[in-house]
């Protein structure tokens, strides 16, 4: 813990993923527990581009140890955090840096008793072995530690960072824009990632989300403990399990018969019929979460399972529509003029006629769901695919009882991205109950309007 009165800051190394949604994770993350967090070295300018760019370590500031801790107890986007004991643009900064950090509040790791390690580690390049002792020789003069080196298990952990991420024409440049050294606090949550794998996973299916981008959905969502979550397009539950991993109690919903109920042919090649098993339910108890798990209902999302009569349900919604690409946009509907709704004998089965379901429509029926149902406060979080060439702000679906917080770009390929959206449910003061979901473009409307030109 930092000494009274001295504030600490902390560095925060990112991962190296392409949808730039680490701020926004750790924003919403802090929210969750109730804290804000104050930021240095945000975005910065690239040379090659002249764009704003994330970089891939950010400073806290004024922020507490504790606070540190659960930022990282949660985030998927953020590999470590150090307390930060010195930076500077070259050797000598970076010494006289270190140097001018209380020896008060370094004291205790220089001790005979403590061993110690120091790594190196290079941002946008490789660092030889050779390359690394040298750099830890240069600091042997202001690092006075008296314990033993252990690699293995020190009992304070130590790096050096040297950022090269800055390229010019591909290449890295040849001396570092930043070089930072600090204490090792702990690393982020990355090794869910692999425990959730859906390698490992028996019941998945053509739609089943990556593992990463569940969790940053989860978090972006501010699900904490308790919170009631849920997925009016619940597929094989990808979205289900990291909120659940959190505390989250979730249920979900989906108008496809074979997936709620283990029917048909899996998804992974060569698995045959689905099992018995095959279900959520089952997956969040072979994950040991069977006590978050409060339903999946087989609903259609156009007209859903959940009548709220005006209580507000759910502390957040999150869910990943179909958008015709490797799910069909279905409803329950006849394609007849005329339908005739038969009637069905005790014991019998009947299973609806499903018609189209336009992608305005379902975008336009999720936003008034999570209006209506979601908490105030609440949080929704989906996917809109987008051809990119039509994509402008005025595409992104409005309502007056939702306020836009996040909006981030992944690109699937030259022509077609989706965007991950985050809403927030704001109180119904000075709005009226009858409000609806708005889309002021053109570009969804009509059936299959994204495929046409996904494939096209």
């Amino acid at each position: 813990q930092c000494l009274d009165g001295f504030k600490c800051k902390y560095l925060i190394l990112l991962a190296q993923d392409k949808l730039l949604a680490h701020i926004s994770e750790l924003e919403s993350v802090a929210q969750t527990f109730g804290f804000k967090l104050n930021i240095k070295q945000k975005a910065k300018i690239s040379p090659t581009t002249g764009k704003t760019d994330f970089t891939k370590w950010i400073i806290l500031q004024e922020i507490a140890e504790e606070n540190v801790l659960k930022l990282m107890s949660r985030s998927v986007c953020a590999m470590s955090a150090f307390e930060l004991w010195g930076s500077g643009s070259d050797f000598s900064l970076l010494k006289q840096s270190i140097l001018e950090y209380p020896l008060e509040q370094k004291r205790d790791c220089f001790k005979e008793t403590q061993s110690f390690a120091i790594r190196v580690k290079g941002i946008g390049k490789k660092m030889s072995s050779e390359i690394q002792r040298e750099r830890i020789d240069l600091l042997e003069d202001v690092l006075p530690f008296q314990g033993k080196v252990d690699l293995v298990n020190p009992s304070g952990e130590f790096y050096l960072v040297e950022d090269y991420s800055n390229r010019v024409q591909g290449q890295p440049p040849k001396e570092p824009d930043a070089i930072l050294f600090g204490r090792l606090l702990c690393n982020g949550q990355r090794s869910l990632i692999e425990r959730y794998s859906l390698k490992k996973r028996k019941f998945i299916g053509n739609t089943s989300m990556d593992v990463m981008l569940s969790i940053l959905m989860t978090n972006l969502g501010g699900i904490n403990k308790n919170s009631v979550v849920c997925d009016p397009f619940v597929g094989t539950g990808s979205l289900l399990i990291p909120a659940a991993h959190f505390g989250g109690y979730v249920i979900g919903g989906d108008i496809n018969y074979n997936i709620i109920h283990a029917r048909g042919r899996s998804s992974r090649k060569g698995a045959g019929w689905r099992q018995k098993d095959e279900t959520i339910r089952h997956t969040l108890m072979e994950y040991g979460l069977r006590s978050q798990y409060l339903d999946v209902l087989l609903c259609d999302a156009a007209c859903h399972a959940w009548n709220t009569n005006g209580k507000e349900l759910f502390d957040a919604i999150i869910t990943d529509p179909p958008y015709g690409i490797r799910e069909a946009c279905q409803k329950v509907g006849s394609k007849k003029q005329n339908p005739v709704v038969p009637e069905l004998e005790p014991g019998l089965t009947h299973f609806p006629e499903q018609t189209e379901y336009h992608l305005e429509d379902v975008f336009k029926d999720l936003l008034n769901f999570a209006a209506q149902s979601l908490v105030a406060g609440g949080r929704l979080v989906y996917w809109l695919p987008v051809y990119r060439a039509d994509y402008s702000p005025k595409v992104i679906p409005t309502h007056s009882l939702l306020k836009l917080m996040y909006n981030h770009e992944q690109i699937l390929n030259s022509h077609s991205s989706r965007r991950l959206i985050v809403m927030e449910k704001l109180t119904k003061e000075n709005v009226t109950e009858t409000a609806q979901a708005v889309i002021s473009s053109s570009v969804f409307s009509g059936h299959n309007s994204f495929r046409d030109k996904y494939f096209s």
